[in-house]
């Protein structure tokens, strides 16, 4: 039996810059296909506007096209690599709404455990997590818009820094033991925070402070039953021990104009993943990537301004091919239900 038909309700969206692209509420196709579900995407024709040379991505496009990245075997750039599936199981992509909700209203003080301000900036985001153990992933993404410009922090090996986190603090309780000094350089998976920006315009700084306090108010609500951790900041002395989550700033390629910072937050996430789970997983994160700030990768060099226009080019085709599948759709929709109905003049059973 056909599918029963959706009525599509276009989500109010968030423009990185107003304009007359933004227009047009009228939906063109629901990502992903078929039935509606709680976190789908209903794509616009005012969205697709957005697509053209010199126009700023708003929120659909961002998570539109980083949904395809991440679990679109069919349509994802990666998803001709044998290791794609690897990308679904370890990789999850927040929201772009997911970080402006989460520092929503509360800009001033400190983010400590189980403040009042860290269990507000927890409520306004838990929706976004129920359906999955960030802890048991490799990678989060998440996208950050602020003052009308596109980054891309991730984290890297939560589960890893919940580990290392409880077993450091059990350590500082128990008064003979010593700290490892050595375990940084070794480390295999070194959980941090990598910011990519296109422009060095947010506050990386600023970013894994928020992240950091999801993180800890995550781990106190989803593994209740375990022991909960605080982790631990940089500190300004010498030789002083490393934070539990390190932050990391790596050289990547810069935009040379106004309007592509979005199209680069997809492209880093898209190579990020490229090398770091597709192509026999390269890129470790490990503690040498970190302490280097990945200086052995030369990011730098993932692509260049041309690529960024080929890759809108390429979303753009993809939102064409999704609205001709729609359109197909409906068409054997209407002819199984003509085929299904009595002729015309029929006595009826």
């Amino acid at each position: 039996a056909p599918a029963p038909a959706t009525k599509e309700r276009p989500r109010r969206t968030r423009a990185t810059r107003a304009g007359p692209a933004e227009t047009d509420p009228t939906p063109v196709f629901q990502y992903p296909p078929g039935v509606a579900a709680s976190d789908s995407i209903v794509v616009t024709r005012g969205d697709l506007r957005r697509l053209e040379p010199d126009e700023f991505l708003n929120d659909n496009l961002v998570d539109f096209y980083l949904k395809v990245i991440v679990a679109d075997a069919r349509r994802s750039p990666l998803g001709e690599d044998p290791a794609f599936g690897d990308v679904a199981r370890d990789v999850h992509a927040f929201s772009s709404h997911f970080f402006t909700k989460l520092r929503e209203g509360d800009s001033r003080g400190k983010l400590k455990p189980d403040s009042e301000k860290a269990q507000r900036a927890h409520a306004r985001v838990e929706r976004w997590t129920r359906g999955v153990d960030v802890f048991a992933k490799k990678f989060l993404l998440v996208p950050v818009v602020e003052d009308l410009h596109w980054s891309l922090a991730i984290v890297c090996h939560p589960g890893e820094l919940a580990k290392r986190a409880v077993a450091r603090e059990r350590r500082e309780l128990d008064v003979g033991a010593t700290e490892d000094e050595d375990e940084d350089e070794d480390c295999p998976a070194r959980p941090c925070v990598i910011h990519m920006d296109s422009l060095r315009m947010h506050s990386a700084k600023k970013i894994e402070k928020w992240l950091r306090c999801f993180l800890e108010m995550e781990w106190r609500k989803r593994h209740s039953d375990e022991e909960p951790f605080t982790l631990r900041e940089r500190t300004a002395r010498a030789g002083g021990p490393p934070a539990d989550l390190l932050l990391a700033m790596p050289k990547v390629p810069q935009q040379t104009n106004s309007c592509d910072c979005g199209v680069y937050t997809l492209r880093y996430g898209q190579e990020f993943l490229a090398r770091a789970v597709c192509r026999g997983a390269r890129l470790a994160v490990d503690g040498r990537d970190v302490s280097l700030c990945f200086r052995d990768h030369d990011f730098e060099a993932w692509f260049t301004g041309r690529d960024i226009a080929e890759m809108r080019r390429d979303i753009k085709k993809l939102a064409a091919d999704l609205e001709l599948e729609k359109i197909r759709a409906a068409y054997r929709r209407e002819q199984a239900e003509d085929a299904a109905a009595p002729p015309a003049g029929a006595a009826p059973p």
